[in-house]
């Protein structure tokens, strides 16, 4: 077991522990869960300085708008697409290596200063007209300030994103899961300042991130990773990542934008208090599809991608199958949990100063409803990265731009009947269909289609050879 190995290896040697899939998982679940936790107590000390007024709802309207920009250049898609391009690398030696990392780190640092600065003067309008139309000129003010400090994020997720898959390719997990666990300390610490301001705690969300990447730099130093500034657009690794990591952040942000979706749907009106009871009952709600969906998926992509690079049909679809079963168990039994105690857990949680039984009631029902597709929501996960550890970022992108839609058009269509309840109800059933499409091209793939070992990286490998 692997806590047992952390027990028996020295500290210092705990970044550079290769770890198997099960065990990654319990060590990224122990991450999201931590990260939780923390995230519970950050939300207990905003709920108390700022209950679901329009100061939260500025910051919940900042944080759509920048984690959307942020998953675009830098979300996991770009880790995603580097893991299997770093694994025909080190087919060749610890140069090719360096080589694409340099590169790859390049690129987006390039890329990321001129969409930083267009986001930072057009954050009003796409304030006001996309993502928080119903919230009054003064709260959008806000947003726009809280808004221009968390886009320096940008930049930071952009070299965490590159860096750690060096390690993440390698089995090399802890450090990665680390900084997520530790997510949620600066702004806790802002929190906890006497008299803190909205400002303040998006400052400390900034802080968070500094740490992700701080965090990762002793497991890279092992590596010796010998970067600087270089520039090969026609290198076949840095175009087989981009053809990956572009549709795949597009995908990505398709998932920011179906909260961009939900935050202008719940905000119709101008009913603050429906953003606030969203965003406390997606907290709950989030952490089984992250310790189920993304830990499992995150622990089985680099071995997934490692199957589909060697062409091991058998291997690959073992691993997937064991993946989605596991995380689907596990998923179902947490919708019943939170299905029976979620509102008791409401109540101990957050039910205090200015967040009353009310700011509960409206939680619940929203938790309820999104806790039936728990299930669904962890096998979107994981197949999504198995498909594209096979090299095909196209499938899923095609996925979330259909739910996306029928996501928009539910919510719509029921907002006027039942009002805020229409986010919950609108995400589980566009999870159907965004499974349906996954799941189906994924089992044609594996079980149906010939030429399957013909994979993506066959022309790179060979050109690499």
């Amino acid at each position: 077991m692997i806590w047992q190995r952390l027990r028996t290896t020295p500290w210092y040697a705990w970044p550079t522990l290769s770890l198997s899939t099960a065990e990654g998982s319990l060590i990224f679940m122990a991450a999201f869960l931590i990260s939780a936790v923390l995230g519970v107590v950050r939300q207990i000390l905003f709920n108390a300085h700022f209950g679901v007024g329009e100061e939260a709802a500025a910051l919940y309207a900042a944080f759509r708008l920048s984690e959307t920009v942020s998953t675009l250049i830098a979300g996991g898609a770009l880790t995603n697409a580097l893991v299997p391009h770093l694994l025909i690398a080190a087919r060749k030696n610890g140069r090719a290596i360096s080589l694409l990392v340099s590169r790859m780190l390049t690129l987006m640092l390039v890329v990321t200063v001129p969409v930083t600065f267009t986001l930072w003067l057009s954050a009003p309008l796409l304030l006001r007209w996309i993502v928080a139309p119903g919230l009054d000129l003064q709260t959008q003010a806000l947003a726009t300030l809280l808004t221009r400090i968390l886009i320096a994020e940008i930049v930071l997720l952009v070299a965490e994103g590159v860096l750690s898959a060096v390690l993440i390719a390698r089995g090399q997990f802890f450090l990665p899961a680390a900084g997520i666990a530790l997510r949620n300390t600066m702004i806790i610490l802002t929190l906890l300042m006497p008299e803190p301001t909205i400002v303040t705690a998006a400052i400390g969300s900034l802080g968070d991130s500094v740490i992700q990447l701080l965090i990762l730099i002793p497991g890279l130093w092992h590596h010796r990773l010998n970067l600087r500034p270089a520039w090969h657009l026609r290198d076949p690794l840095v175009r087989g990542t981009l053809n990956l990591a572009i549709p795949g952040a597009i995908s990505g942000t398709i998932n920011y934008g179906n909260a961009i979706v939900d935050t202008a749907i719940a905000s119709l009106g101008g009913q603050a208090a429906g953003l606030g009871a969203m965003h406390n009952a997606l907290l709950l709600g989030h952490l089984p599809q992250r310790l189920f969906g993304m830990a499992i998926g995150q622990a089985a992509f680099p071995y997934l991608a490692a199957a589909a690079v060697n062409r091991d049909r058998n291997l690959f679809r073992w691993r997937w199958l064991t993946a989605i079963g596991v995380a689907a168990i596990l998923a179902m039994l947490s919708a019943l949990a939170l299905i029976g105690s979620g509102r008791w857990l409401i109540h101990l949680i957050f039910e205090r100063g200015a967040f009353d039984s009310a700011a509960g009631d409206l939680t619940f029902s929203i938790l309820q409803v999104f806790a039936l597709g728990l299930p669904i929501y962890v096998i979107v996960e994981i197949t999504g990265r198995a498909l594209v550890a096979l090299g095909d970022a196209r499938v899923p992108l095609l996925a979330n731009a259909t739910q996306l839609l029928s996501r928009l058009g539910v919510a719509m269509a029921l907002w006027p009947a039942v009002g805020v309840l229409a986010v919950p109800i609108a995400t589980v059933a566009s999870g159907v269909v965004e499974v349906m499409i996954l799941c189906g091209v994924l089992f044609y793939r594996i079980h149906m289609r010939a030429e399957w070992h013909t994979t993506a990286y066959t022309g790179i490998i060979g050109e690499r050879s």
